[in-house]
């Protein structure tokens, strides 16, 4: 057997293989253009923001692979999920005064599976009605999966008294959102 020959043969379909694998870290994350050109990368359809999908490079599909593998080598992570329960700042302590106290509250709730824990933590002035019930829906959701990060991005949001924004990342379906992080009357909120 001419192992040169059959490695030639074989070469473009590696290639292809190669090229495709990565795609699956990705779960639900897709990037959009937007009208003006930008990039917009979200778990959500393309459509929500008017913009069209496009495809992620090969080196970002890549990059989320390895980091969604050393992610799952990490189990020292379920055990910090499973004390965060214990870190959530009792209900009578007020709302969370920093955006580490946001996270771990996010984070204890999600494990609680508790939707009212989680709407703690809601920005709800200035919603009305109807607006307030898509959020507390979209909550009722959020709240049977399993929540395995909450990290917090300064500079990233926008508005008034945006703060930054909060990566959530979801285990089973694997996905990530990202939420924006408000500071109102002292405390740190999150906005869907």
């Amino acid at each position: 057997m001419n192992t040169p020959r059959m490695m030639a043969a074989w070469s473009p379909l590696l290639a292809l293989l190669c090229a495709f694998a990565p795609a699956h870290a990705a779960g639900g994350l897709h990037r959009c253009e937007a009208p003006d050109g930008s990039s917009v990368y979200t778990d959500s359809a393309c459509a929500a923001f008017d913009a069209k999908p496009s495809a992620m490079s090969t080196e970002l599909l890549t990059r989320l692979a390895m980091d969604d593998a050393a992610f799952n080598a990490d189990s020292s992570r379920a055990r910090s999920l499973s004390s965060a329960i214990h870190v959530r700042r009792a209900p009578q302590a007020g709302c969370a005064r920093s955006t580490g106290q946001l996270s771990l509250d996010l984070l204890a709730s999600f494990a609680m599976g508790d939707v009212n824990r989680i709407a703690e933590s809601v920005h709800w002035p200035g919603l009305r009605h109807r607006q307030a019930q898509v959020v507390m829906n979209r909550l009722m959701q959020l709240a049977r999966t399993s929540l395995v990060d909450a990290s917090f991005w300064p500079g990233l949001g926008s508005g008034g008294g945006s703060a930054g924004a909060m990566q959530l990342t979801f285990d089973h379906p694997t996905r990530v959102m990202e939420v924006g992080v408000e500071r109102y009357a002292g405390c740190y909120f999150v906005r869907f």
